[in-house]
């Protein structure tokens, strides 16, 4: 049994120790970013990859994916 987020309410699948970044990357799911590269250890300094996690602002590059989240990228606010 797969493990799964829900970005913009889609359920999207993630091994142990991607971040939001690397699950919605490998799904086709973009998230905007300038400083994420896969190449790099993530640091998550320009926040343009800014999500909302269960209500908690954070940085999709930095932000490790767990079991039950509800993550929103695709909103006004955002």
């Amino acid at each position: 049994m797969s493990k799964t987020i829900t970005i913009d309410g889609v359920a999207i699948p993630f091994e142990d120790g991607q971040t939001i970044m690397e699950a919605a990357t490998a799904a086709g799911v973009y998230i905007p970013h300038l400083c994420h590269h896969p190449e790099f250890t993530p640091h998550g300094s320009c926040k343009l990859c800014t999500v909302k996690v269960n209500g908690r602002i954070c940085s999709a590059c930095t932000f490790p994916a767990m079991e039950g989240q509800d993550v929103l990228n695709n909103t006004k606010e955002l």
